[in-house]
């Protein structure tokens, strides 16, 4: 919850408009912000954007893609084709998921957040 709240102190609506935008669980990021008294408004405002842009990302990616994927596939459903595609998928998932749970994500913003700073106060010590 700490960390929730640090990021949403920092950014904000732009961390609203992230959470809606992507496949991140922006319920838990709402649930703080009742809990707050967060403004509906300010709340309202850029989690309608980022939905609204993630799903005419995904609409248009659909469109442009079946293209793309006719040519791969081909317009018959083959076991080749089938057997690609499956493989496919398999190891983008094992990506991601490696992705997901070998990555310190609090570790990396802890990180980034110490090089933000550092850099403020020699700004702050320069001028």
């Amino acid at each position: 919850m700490e960390f929730m709240l640090k990021v949403f102190d920092r950014f904000g609506p732009v961390a609203i408009f992230v959470f809606a935008l992507t496949p991140l669980p922006d319920d838990l990021l709402f649930i703080p912000l009742g809990m707050m008294r967060y403004s509906l408004i300010r709340a309202f405002i850029p989690a309608l954007i980022g939905k609204t842009c993630m799903n005419f990302i995904v609409a248009y990616s659909g469109r442009y893609a079946i293209g793309i994927i006719r040519d791969i596939f081909g317009e018959g459903s083959d076991w080749i084709a089938a057997l690609f595609g499956t493989l496919l998928g398999i190891v983008l998932f094992i990506i991601v998921m490696f992705i997901m749970f070998k990555v310190d994500w609090e570790k990396l913003f802890e990180k980034y957040e110490k090089k933000r700073l550092q850099k403020e106060k020699r700004r702050r010590e320069q001028g």
